[in-house]
Formats: C-alpha cells, structure tokens, sequence
C-alpha cells in the first residue's frame, strides 16, 4: 500500500510530531514505517485486505461512498513514543473499477496510553446521522484461556447495552435457561462477580 497525502489538518502535527511538509513529501509510507512493529502485518495481511474485500462486495457506489471504516493501533511519534490512535475513513471518490481513490482521514489520539487490542470496525451510514456496525473484528483476542464463543459474545454484548436474560431470550429465540447457563459461563471465562465486572473487562478487550 503507498500513496500520498493531498491535505493534511494542523492537529496532524501535535499528533505526529512531524511537520506537514515532512508527512506530505514522505506520504503513507510514513504512517506504515510508524505503526507498531507486532501491528503493522495485522494492517497489511488482514485489516485492510478486509476493507478492500468489503468495498469490492458492494455493488452500488453510494453504498461504498457511506461507509466509515475504523480501527486503531500504536503509531511511533517523530520522538520515538508510541501513542494509541483511532483511525477513521470515508471513501469521497472511486476509479473506472469501483476502488476506493480518494479517502478523507482522520485519527483521534486515545487517552489510554497501555497496549489496546486492535480493532477493526466498519460502519454503513443509512441515514444523514444513523450508521449500523456491519463488521466488527478483534485481532488480538483474549488469551486462550478466556476464549468466548461467537455466542458468549453475542450475549455479552447484550448483557452489556443493559437488555435483561428474557429480552435477550426473546431476542435470540432460545431459552432463559440457556441464558443463564451462558452468563455462568462469562463470568467463569472471565473471572468476574457481576455483570459490571464483566462488562469492564469485555471493553478493556475490545469485544464490545
């Protein structure tokens, strides 16, 4: 992946710590050669080849123009400290073969300065201010020990937004036994109490 950058924002400087003019003349081999060295394959070998995939998929172009695309990762600022940064995309323009050409950017600096699992998200604006999460993707999961079924998650996230075990039955079209059975099982993966602890240590891995 290369390419260059046709404007850049002041704040790109106090995240950076380069200046425009350097980021401009080195472009977006400079973000790469300054994403964390265990991430950058992460980027390259699935986030955006899942990106591109998704956008390929789409078959109407104003589909493909409101999509947001979202994920984070630790980038080396020009002093050498890594920062967390979410990185957000909207596709503005797409070639002869539907491709994404031009993208507007933009990445916020995350107050959490600790190892963050990266994330990968994309979201499909339906309305002017309504967007729905079509794709959501943690590639650095819990540890092996606390590894949650697609279902577990499914009701975390749930159990989580404050929906009661009948509601997410009702949901589900399974049974408040197995609800029940499920939460159990949560809070043994993941060595909590309560529903408040596990909802803490479910956002901490970013599997909210």
């Amino acid at each position: 992946m290369s390419g260059k950058y046709r404007f850049l924002g002041r704040q790109q400087e106090h995240i950076s710590g380069y200046t425009n003019a350097e980021v401009l003349e080195r472009g977006i081999d400079l973000f790469l050669h300054s994403v964390h060295p265990s991430e950058i394959d992460i980027l390259l070998q699935q986030v955006y080849p899942d990106m591109t995939a998704f956008v390929a998929a789409q078959i109407d172009d104003n589909v493909k123009k409101g999509l947001l695309f979202q994920y984070n990762c630790r980038y080396r600022r020009k002093d050498g400290t890594y920062v967390n940064l979410l990185n957000n995309m909207h596709i503005l323009e797409l070639d002869d073969k539907g491709r994404a050409s031009l993208v507007l950017g933009n990445a916020i600096m995350l107050q959490n300065g600790g190892d963050l699992p990266l994330r990968m998200k994309i979201k499909q604006f339906q309305f002017k201010e309504l967007a729905e999460t079509v794709i959501s993707r943690v590639h650095t999961p819990l540890p092996e020990h606390k590894h949650l079924t697609a279902r577990e998650i499914e009701i975390l996230r749930y159990l989580a937004h404050g929906y009661t075990g009948r509601e997410i039955a009702q949901k589900l079209c399974i049974s408040r036994l197995t609800i029940d059975t499920h939460r159990r099982h949560l809070l043994r993966k993941l060595q909590c109490n309560n529903v408040v602890e596990m909802t803490r240590i479910a956002f901490q891995n970013a599997l909210l």
